[in-house]
């Protein structure tokens, strides 16, 4: 378990993935028709220009959202900032973002190794540590990125640390293994099942939640689903429709 402001809220919460869908993701558009829907954090992605800038960014390069075949770290912000996505808005900064939303939560994801150094160096500048959690897929990525801030951020389980979870679960293992491996950890973001592991079980759910740490599903953006998993002990919902969910939830 992990104590930290960041995950201070009551009842199940819903995370914008990306977002959310109002607008093109990962936009501040978005952002701000997320926050007017009521969501609880902007989930969200990092990448890294040549010249060293963190952005808000899912892929690694432009050619799904704005028809560019180009690399995102093959450019440099300059350039970047004048592309016009397909379906409006453009590419923001971390720093950008932080500071023109400074009351929001954001769920970071580290995407590349470049962006460690990148979205620390970001956080520390706009002094964020207590409404941002790190997370990646890598937990080499994740802890890298811990290590370089000065203050305590919220952070959530790597791939690695999942399967290991999944792994205790089915094998029986005492609680304490589960305690051990979530040890520092506030939150696990994941999937219903993947690669034959099912993550969606309520004795699981139960399992991680018995060391006070947060269960998140994504990407869910069916009524019936996210009521399902919140029913079975889930405490947050990754969603493109912000909105809707804020509304599901909240007759739950």
């Amino acid at each position: 378990m992990q104590e930290h402001e960041y995950f201070y809220a009551e009842g199940p919460v819903v995370l914008a993935h990306r977002g959310g869908s109002s607008h093109t993701e990962n936009t501040l558009e978005t952002f701000q028709a997320a926050i007017r829907a009521g969501v609880f954090s902007i989930e969200t992605d990092v990448r890294t220009t040549k010249d060293n800038v963190a952005l808000l960014f899912h892929d690694a390069d432009l050619k799904r959202v704005a028809n560019i075949d180009k690399k995102i770290a093959e450019m440099d912000f300059k350039d970047i900032e004048q592309v016009e996505l397909i379906s409006g808005g453009k590419i923001i900064t971390l720093v950008q973002a932080l500071t023109a939303l400074p009351h929001t939560k954001f769920n970071i994801d580290i995407k590349d190794e470049s962006s460690v150094r990148t979205a620390a160096a970001a956080i520390e500048f706009t002094k964020a540590h207590h409404r941002v959690l790190i997370t990646s897929f890598s937990e080499k990525r994740r802890l890298n990125t811990i290590k370089l801030l000065t203050k305590p951020v919220a952070t959530s389980a790597s791939a690695n640390i999942v399967i290991k979870l999944w792994l205790i679960h089915i094998l029986g293992l005492p609680h304490s293994f589960f305690t051990n491996a979530l040890k520092g950890i506030g939150a696990i973001q994941i999937p219903r099942s993947m690669y034959g592991m099912k993550f969606d079980s309520k004795t699981f759910i139960a399992k991680v939640r018995a060391t006070k740490t947060e269960v998140h599903y994504w990407t869910i953006n069916n009524p019936q689903e996210m009521l399902e998993l919140t029913a079975r002990g889930a405490t947050g919902i990754v969603s493109d429709v912000s909105e809707l969910a804020v509304q599901t939830l909240r007759k739950a």
